[in-house]
């Protein structure tokens, strides 16, 4: 235990809260302080009441949770177990005689839970809604039988609510059932249907908002740190000239004829893939006729590329640290390449950077060594702080593109907010003129009003400058 550290004011209260309810969730905002009360809960566990303790989580944070536990509590190395490798290994970590608190990630949870000690009964889970946010998935079925080996439950997550009313389902299931009895129940009362039975919204968000006030705990940044310093700048982008008519035409005839073969819009699915990769990175456009292989189609320089090499240009000029999210690999990939060609020290992590590979880019980008980084926005939503650089605090952070999820965004940017800040935070949200980046916004803003309705304390998002400035000029 480090003798420097010790729990604030409110993760005392937090502490508290856990022990005096079993089951309960912590949906505070990430940087806010989650773990260090919920490792001390877990030596709590152990000291008083000789339970030890499960630890379901992304895998990228095994080690840094691990690191957090023996920061904050007398746990010796050997009792904190992180279980990963081969079955032979992993029946070897599950059978150790020290351990007491067993770390694991979300699919090892599924697969072993039944192989624990019997005095494992607490199960705490990090990041919940990336592991156990559908009913219907192994995953969350697993989970619900495992509820009859634990008397202690305990999700964190910022984002219960993620993208959809009934990702909030399994955490509230393994709470309280009888709120609800079962999905399909959940389904009737918030769900709403059109003629043809298909979802196409949400109702009834108080009764959500009612049963989180009753079972979970939530610290806002804004209550820990002050309001969060940060300033939301969208730019509209023109395409490239032969970018926006292939985009065009596209859109307009459902077929595009390129050089060596078609691309077939009639499938709605695959003609909003198309109409993606067309938008995002054109010059990296999958040759149809050899898969793993691409091709440029503009022969030249996608428009958001354009205005990115003057953002990237100006941060060479300052010498000062830059982030920039991308929800495609190729599109991440060729930024990652600009930016360096440009004279920045960068990498890029996304869904094909081992968890090896990304413990040792976040190290170098804390340290310095790296001073920009391209990453998705889906992997950078859990656990890293890049809020500084080399003891620099990052000023800047650019969405090249987004996801479906507003919950992806505030995880993506709150990476640079892990603390209260020393300056502003500006977040630049690159967006094209007349293109699906309005009907994609148009789903965040949705998604993010529902998740307001049951939590007042989430923001509703609204990025479209495009239409701002069409409504200008209708008036």
């Amino acid at each position: 235990m480090d003798p420097n550290v010790s729990l604030r004011d409110y993760q005392i209260a937090d502490l508290a809260y856990y022990i005096a309810n079993p089951k309960c969730m912590n949906l505070s905002d990430p940087g806010t302080g989650k773990t260090p009360s919920v490792v001390v809960m877990q030596w709590h566990l152990w000291a008083n009441e000789k339970a030890g303790t499960v630890w379901s989580q992304p895998k990228s944070l095994l080690k840094k949770n691990k690191d957090e536990i023996h920061r904050f509590t007398h746990f010796e190395d050997d009792e904190v177990v992180i279980v990963d490798g081969t079955p032979k290994k992993v029946r070897k970590l599950l059978a150790s005689d020290r351990a007491k608190v067993f770390l694991m990630g979300f699919d090892r949870f599924a697969l072993s839970w039944r192989e624990l000690p019997d005095f494992v009964r607490a199960h705490h889970i990090d990041e919940f809604h990336m592991g156990f946010g559908g009913d219907g998935s192994r995953r969350t079925q697993e989970l619900y039988l495992s509820d009859r080996k634990m008397k202690w439950f305990l999700p964190m997550t910022g984002t219960l609510v993620n993208g959809k009313l009934s990702s909030a389902y399994p955490a509230i299931k393994m709470i309280e059932p009888r709120y609800y009895g079962t999905y399909h129940a959940f389904m009737n009362y918030h769900g709403v249907y059109d003629i043809d039975n298909k979802l196409v919204g949400w109702k009834n968000h108080g009764k959500l908002a009612a049963i989180f006030s009753r079972h979970a705990i939530r610290r806002t940044f804004d209550q820990v740190y002050g309001p969060e310093a940060k300033v939301v700048l969208t730019e509209v982008v023109d395409m490239h000239p032969r970018q926006r008519d292939l985009y065009d035409e596209f859109k307009e005839k459902a077929v595009l004829e390129l050089e060596k073969f078609y691309v077939d819009g009639t499938q709605p699915g695959v003609a909003f893939i198309r109409a993606r990769q067309i938008m995002e990175h054109p010059q990296c456009f999958p040759d149809l006729t050899e898969p793993g292989k691409f091709v440029d189609i503009i022969d030249g320089m996608p428009g958001k590329e354009e205005r990115l090499e003057i953002h990237i240009t100006d941060h060479v000029r300052t010498g000062k640290p830059l982030v920039i999210f991308a929800a495609l690999v190729p599109q991440q990939e060729s930024i990652g390449r600009l930016a360096a060609k440009l004279g920045m020290r960068t990498a890029v992590i996304n869904g094909k950077t081992s968890a090896k590979e990304r413990a040792a880019i976040d190290e170098a980008l804390r340290s310095g060594e790296l001073n920009c980084l391209v990453c998705s926005p889906r992997v950078a939503a859990v656990g890293f702080n890049w809020q500084f650089c080399g003891g620099v605090e990052v000023p800047h952070v650019i969405f090249a593109s987004l996801d479906f999820l507003d919950t992806t965004f505030l995880q993506a940017y709150r990476r640079l907010m892990r603390d209260k800040r020393q300056s502003p935070l500006l977040i630049t949200i690159l967006e094209y003129a007349a293109s699906l980046d309005q009907r994609l916004f148009e789903i965040i803003k949705v998604k993010s009003e529902d998740a307001h309705k049951v939590d007042p304390t989430r923001p509703e998002l609204n990025f479209s400058k495009y239409y701002e400035e069409m409504d200008d000029e209708l008036v």
